[in-house]
């Protein structure tokens, strides 16, 4: 089923580019946007039947940073900053995939047997992604209701928060372009962008089974 992860490896790829568009539009949570777009990019190296060119040392120091980022943040500033737990847990992840086998995971090749304390690990990983693709898709679906807002963190607090500008509405006299980097910036892509994110992790995580 080699075609099913050149899908999964161009969607991560996708995702990736696009958390880095926003990365580049947006002047608050560039620290959040950067780790969505290299846990994108790093995803879609694991997935790809054509290999990944960036060495696993690389991956595991970045993935470890932004780790380490994110606690500083959630010890510091408190729980209740910007996804800071959620970016935690997935830093740990993509180091535990990088580290266990996660390239042979995603290739369908993993070489866990049995039921142990990897299988335990990557189970639990892949319950939290698939619990947080949930809690986004409710998000979602009650902001289309005007119920609430479709945000799945709640607003930037603390030490290391920034003020965002105000995201840009589609006006009468607004043109196309401002309409389109409006829904790139709005919170409903972003929510979207994390429920895919959360899906891709999980198929990964248990993959590792």
């Amino acid at each position: 089923m080699e075609w099913v992860h050149v899908i999964l490896a161009v969607g991560c790829l996708g995702l990736g580019v696009l958390h880095l568009a926003r990365l580049l539009l947006m002047r608050g949570d560039r620290v959040g946007e950067a780790s969505h777009a290299a846990m994108g990019v790093g995803m879609a190296a694991m997935y790809s039947p054509l290999g990944d060119p960036v060495p696993d040392a690389v991956w595991l120091v970045v993935f470890a940073a932004t780790g380490l980022w994110f606690a500083a943040l959630a010890v510091r500033a408190g729980l209740g900053t910007r996804d800071a737990g959620y970016h935690v847990v997935c830093a740990v992840a993509m180091v535990f995939m990088l580290t266990m086998g996660g390239h042979d995971a995603a290739g369908g090749h993993g070489g866990h047997g049995g039921i142990g304390l990897l299988s335990v690990a990557a189970l639990a990983l892949a319950g939290f992604f698939a619990w947080h693709a949930l809690r986004c898709g409710d998000r979602l679906v009650a902001a289309a209701r005007g119920d609430a807002d479709c945000a799945c963190e709640p607003a930037a607090e603390g030490l290391f928060a920034t003020v965002a500008p105000p995201v840009a509405t589609r006006s009468l006299d607004a043109t196309p372009e401002v309409g389109r980097l409006a829904r790139l910036r709005s919170a409903r892509t972003a929510t979207g962008a994390h429920i895919a994110m959360a899906g891709a992790m999980t198929v990964m995580c248990l993959g590792m089974l």
